[in-house]
């Protein structure tokens, strides 16, 4: 029998410990306790605790393929560890698992453990180590504390601490230094370890590339069937000059996919062009070293590649996007795919011209809708909407559509007016009728005033209420639109679009245009918030020719 006891208080402390094979025992003196407890495994059935209710946390990541303990190791331990110090007196509360990084908290076994411990459903949470838990110190102490704050303590097998003393609290926060600094220094050493295979000419990604494959050994090696495809893209673009756009739909067209099974973009066609990779090299951080893999496509006919999309305007950065700057868009759709229209740029002669482009043209080529000439349409627009606001006969019909909407909220007004001087009545007759109990002598003084105190503050709350309701409902009739008015408004109309921020364009723009519809680069549909006024144009010169493909 081996038993533990902590004896009344002491004024100095001492730890004495007498072996008798019989009957072991540790006596623990310590000056601050006033409490004797007792624990041995044979204690009698009226004296016996709960058995504590232990939840098991465990957790392996990509970044740790080699560790020593798997997940089936690790729950082994801590079952171990359980029946050593508890023997059959404890409850399992529950296995969470994650295969993920700890260097985030949305993890979902964790997610899960946390919410068990809020409902009150584990005693002890065990792990095998903390950086299991988390890498990173702050993300820690603030598990750990939300954990003691719902009465749960953790504890690690392998580390000497819990969390249900001061002592090991301190130890966490150590350990969790100790990890976090280990994180770091392991993501240090694993860019330092892949640079220099990069030096070597190994392979580093973690993508590999369409048309080679990993071996044994982690390297590259052709995939013939896909290097085929590989060998065609580049002959299509630097011996038969067609774009990218092209190339990306002859692929589609013929029945090509990707690895993936998704049809093939511009933007993986580009990606695929500008790689090193294909003409047996490795790159890392814009470095590129000979490589140990056998090339796809010679380095003359890469480098071919190269010049040619130098001197194109192929890449979507050279055609910027520009949403941001250009006033339709949210407003703009194409109408044959019904995909949104993003505001682009390219350079000609070095002259920059923007240009709105179909979304789906832009990342499938499932689309062929015309460039259409952004300034071109914005300025018809605009000049469209200055003809609209000088127009007295169109501004009056508006001008009379706004009252009749503003007018269909009067009754809602009216009858909100009459709810408040109710309100307002009642509260009155109530005081006159606490004054009446005080005169009689059926109610206190300092009840009375309390009461009336209180309906003279709701009072003044209503009065204010009524006031509010009532300057809206004033506000629910326009002046009267004339000459003077109109001028009014095409000119500040004018000073926004000559002198405003963009943002303040557009959000003009945005107050007056419902949507606009582009079925070519000819005829383009804009329809307005006004009565009446769905128009549609008959526009030129709405692509510029350097992007007609």
């Amino acid at each position: 029998m081996f038993v533990s006891l902590i004896l009344p208080k002491c004024d100095w402390g001492c730890k004495t410990r007498l072996d008798n094979p019989a009957d072991s025992l540790v006596w623990v003196w310590e000056q601050e306790d006033t409490q004797m407890i007792a624990n041995t495994a044979k204690l009698p059935a009226s004296t016996a605790v709960q058995a504590p209710r232990v939840a098991f946390y465990i957790r392996i990541s990509t970044d740790e393929d080699h560790q020593k303990y798997s997940l089936p190791a690790q729950t082994e331990r801590l079952e171990a560890y359980c029946t050593a110090h508890y023997g059959d007196e404890w409850e399992k509360a529950g296995l969470y698992r994650d295969t993920e990084s700890g260097t985030h908290m949305n993890r979902a076994g964790l997610v899960e453990l946390l919410a068990d411990a809020e409902a009150g459903k584990l005693d002890t949470l065990l792990v095998f180590r903390v950086d299991r838990l988390s890498r990173k110190v702050h993300e820690l102490a603030r598990m750990v504390e939300e954990l003691t704050r719902h009465g749960v303590v953790l504890k690690s097998i392998t580390e000497p601490f819990d969390t249900g003393n001061a002592a090991g609290k301190m130890m966490l926060q150590m350990l969790g230094v100790f990890a976090e600094f280990e994180h770091a220094t392991i993501v240090e050493r694993t860019k330092v370890g892949m640079e220099k295979k990069a030096r070597e000419g190994k392979f580093v990604g973690h993508t590999v590339p369409y048309g080679y494959r990993l071996d044994e050994s982690k390297q590259l090696v052709i995939h013939e069937e896909e290097a085929l495809l590989i060998r065609k893209v580049f002959r299509m673009y630097a011996d038969g000059r067609e774009g990218a756009d092209t190339i990306t739909r002859n692929l589609n067209e013929t029945g090509h996919r990707r690895r993936s099974g998704r049809k093939w973009d511009r933007k993986v066609i580009l990606s695929i062009l500008k790689n090193p990779t294909y003409m047996g090299k490795i790159r890392w951080k814009q470095v590129v070293h000979d490589g140990h893999h056998e090339p796809i496509v010679p380095e003359e006919v890469f480098g071919k590649t190269q010049e040619i999309l130098g001197s194109r305007t192929e890449d979507m950065s050279s055609r910027r996007q520009n949403a941001a700057e250009r006033l339709l868009t949210g407003r703009i759709r194409c109408r044959r795919c019904r995909s949104n229209m993003v505001g682009v740029s390219t350079r000609k002669n070095g002259v920059k011209i923007p240009y709105y482009l179909c979304t789906k043209r832009s990342s499938t080529r499932e689309c062929d809708q015309d460039y259409v000439r952004a300034d071109n349409l914005e300025e018809s627009i605009i000049k469209d909407l200055r003809s609209i606001l000088r127009d007295e006969q169109l501004m009056g019909r508006v001008w009379l559509q706004a009252n009749e909407r503003l007018s269909a909220q009067k009754p809602d007004l009216d009858k909100e007016v009459r709810r408040i001087e109710t309100a307002m009545q009642r509260a009155r007759a109530t005081i006159d009728r606490y004054f009446a109990a005080f005169e009689a002598g059926d109610m206190e003084p300092a009840l009375c005033n309390a009461k009336v105190k209180e309906l003279k503050a709701r009072l003044a709350e209503l009065e204010a209420e009524r006031k509010d309701v009532e300057s809206r409902r004033e506000q629910l009739e326009l002046p009267p639109l004339d000459r003077e008015a109109l001028e009014w408004l095409v000119e500040h109309f004018d000073q926004v679009m000559a002198t405003g921020t963009n943002p303040q364009k557009k959000h003009l723009l945005h107050q007056l245009v419902k949507k606009v519809l582009v079925s070519d680069r000819d005829t383009v549909e804009v329809w307005y918030f006004l009565p009446d006024q769905t128009s549609v144009r008959t526009t030129t010169n709405m692509a510029p020719l350097c992007c007609q493909v």
